[in-house]
């Protein structure tokens, strides 16, 4: 995949939807809270088995944030619309189905074998970038909760790939600083996480319920999911059968 697939993600032409296997933190769901102090560090504990319940969220509220859900062209980047915002991925929002969700991408979203109820968007598996829609585990495809992008290189080179951003243009590879100066409400949150490891989580609270979560490696952001998350962060395996 160019770099211009991957920067107009949903309307270029249909992506490769597999992947060699599915890893990663999770998340569930959990009441919005008001408002998010700075620089506020918390420790969690990850549950007992990596394989619980916290492999994904169970709210029903479909919401909309800054945009909306657009329908979404090769014009939209261009026009000055972000790929990420808080409720969505380009045109694909939080609360749709997965054949919604293919309808508004002209793409196939759709689950896993091994983990229906997770479903790559972006698939690039020659360069290591995947951006990938979660919906819960007790009813697969029913609705997407929340979205996950990741980098399985290190953070350091991937300016080497034009990436999606968020409307302040934070993406896989900015560093601390830019995050902060960007969301100077983000509260840092340092995970105990069993299944993936120590992970230094900044939690950012958006409209409706929706965050932004950035995991920090070595000062860089490493990976972005965002929709209805926790607001102390998330953790756990994506997909661990």
């Amino acid at each position: 995949m160019n770099g211009n697939i991957a920067r107009v993600a949903l309307g270029a032409a249909a992506i490769a939807l597999s992947l060699a296997g599915c890893g990663g933190g999770g998340g569930s769901s959990a009441s919005p809270s008001a408002s998010a102090t700075t620089s506020t560090t918390t420790t969690t504990t990850a549950p007992a088995s990596p394989t619980t319940a916290t492999t994904t969220t169970t709210t029903t509220t479909t919401t909309t944030a800054a945009g909306g859900c657009p329908t979404w062209n090769d014009s939209s980047l261009e026009s000055g619309l972000p790929s990420i915002d808080f409720n969505r991925f380009a045109g694909i929002c939080i609360g749709m189905d997965f054949p919604t969700a293919s309808s508004a991408s002209g793409e196939d979203v759709a689950g896993n074998p091994s983990c229906p109820w997770y479903a790559d968007i972006i698939a690039d598996d020659a360069s290591g970038f995947y951006v990938s829609a979660l919906s819960p585990v007790e009813s697969p495809g029913s609705q997407i909760n929340f979205f996950r992008m990741e980098w399985l290189n290190d953070p350091a080179t991937a300016s080497s790939y034009e990436m999606p951003t968020t409307a302040a243009g934070i993406t896989i590879g900015s560093t601390l600083a830019q995050m902060q100066a960007a969301y100077p409400s983000a509260t840092h949150y340092a995970i105990d996480d069993m299944s993936r490891g120590h992970r230094d989580e900044w939690v950012v609270l958006g409209p409706s319920g929706n965050e932004y979560i950035f995991d920090v490696t070595a000062g860089l952001v490493s990976e972005v999911t965002w929709g209805q998350l926790q607001p102390t962060g998330i953790q756990g395996e994506y997909c661990a059968l």
